[in-house]
């Protein structure tokens, strides 16, 4: 059975090597491995991660199989797409699982605890980015209600991606038009 818990600042080196193993197995084989390398180093530094922890703006979530840390989730308090200016909402900028958790309702989990915190905060609505050929997340999200609204790029090292920029409108009382 999948939990999810959010985690503090004491939690810094653990999150620091889960997102980069978990961002590593999903985009090593699309990126120059010297890119990836300088990509990981920055933002997965254990003090990069420990200050956004102590961050009142992020709230990092991880998901456990047993004792086991299998994801996590970070939303972020950020500037809204033009598409959502006006509206209050918030950003889901990472949520990943280790490979072998893949399919393993680990995203399941840890979207129900991202769009509970957006309720909770009052959010009119949750967006991110993805990349534009990451197929199996654009079909994820879009079962969720996730809309595309927009692109933005990514950027690792030499390589630019292209991503979809995807919203989730909630309603007034903050349930998630599912």
């Amino acid at each position: 059975m999948i939990t999810t818990k959010e985690v503090g600042p004491a939690h810094f080196e653990m999150l620091a090597e889960l997102g980069r193993k978990a961002f590593y197995e999903a985009f090593s084989e699309h990126n120059d491995p010297d890119d990836m390398q300088a990509y990981l180093d920055l933002a997965f530094n254990p003090e990069t991660i420990k200050k956004q922890l102590e961050d009142p703006g992020v709230t990092y979530l991880v998901a456990y199989w047993k004792d086991l840390p299998v994801g996590y989730a970070k939303l972020k308090q950020s500037d809204v797409p033009e598409k959502l200016a006006g509206k209050s909402a918030i950003q889901l900028e990472r949520i990943y699982a280790l490979q072998e958790f893949v399919g393993k309702k680990v995203g399941k989990a840890l979207m129900e605890a991202c769009i509970q915190i957006a309720k909770t905060n009052n959010y009119e609505a949750m967006w991110l980015g993805v990349w534009q050929q990451n197929e199996r997340a654009i079909s994820f999200y879009k079962k969720w209600g996730f809309i595309v609204i927009g692109t933005k790029q990514f950027i690792i090292g030499k390589d630019v991606n292209d991503d979809f920029v995807m919203s989730l409108d909630l309603n007034q009382n903050g349930t998630a038009k599912l």
